[in-house]
């Protein structure tokens, strides 16, 4: 009795491994077809949803044809009506790089640099990142390293973000770079200004 309690056991465990195995891989397939819904349906599905107003749909859809397309037009036009209506943070950025770099736009640097003020002041780190590059470097006016340090101080916060957009951009070397040009006082206005910025 024993051995046959013992053996129906192992019998047991055996097919709970081999369910678990087969259901295992039934489970990951469906998982994978799943996140592999057609790139067609993910893309009718944003259509749908952006011509209903949505302004994530709106962005994604300007992404893929920016990135997958290298349809600049459409992306920009899907960007504007995101960042506009929607004020998504994502498509204002998208937009000012569309507009900083002449891509489905005229090149027009007064125009990117009010899409970046406006991601930037709703915490978006790559909007902030360039417009601490814009102070820095002295794009539209003489060049101001503690409003750079300011902007590099709250792009800081997701660094990881701004680096994804490109391993050149990060806010972190920004501020060490900075460091060697600056005093301490100026450090600490500098901070002061990040500081009171969040607090608003």
């Amino acid at each position: 009795m024993k051995n046959f309690l013992y053996l129906l056991a192992l019998v047991l465990g055996v097919a709970t491994a081999i369910g678990y195995v087969v259901g295992k891989g039934w489970e990951d397939e469906t998982a994978q077809q799943h996140a592999e819904m057609s790139k067609a349906q993910r893309i009718a599905m944003w259509k749908k949803q952006a011509h209903l107003g949505d302004p994530q749909a709106q962005y994604l859809l300007g992404d893929y044809y920016e990135k997958e397309r290298t349809d600049y037009l459409n992306a920009q036009k899907w960007y504007r009506y995101a960042a506009t209506k929607g004020q998504h943070a994502g498509a204002q950025y998208r937009l000012a790089q569309l507009y900083m770099n002449g891509r489905g736009v005229e090149n027009n640097l007064p125009e990117a640099m009010k899409w970046f003020r406006l991601s930037a002041a709703q915490g978006e780190a790559r909007a902030q990142f360039f417009l601490g590059v814009a102070e820095r470097d002295g794009w539209e006016r003489k060049a101001d390293f503690i409003e750079a340090y300011k902007w590099f101080l709250l792009a800081n916060r997701d660094a990881a973000s701004v680096r994804a957009e490109d391993p050149r951009y990060d806010p972190t070397v920004a501020l060490q770079e900075l460091d060697a040009k600056m005093s301490q006082f100026n450090r600490e206005e500098a901070q002061k200004r990040a500081d009171k910025w969040r607090a608003k």
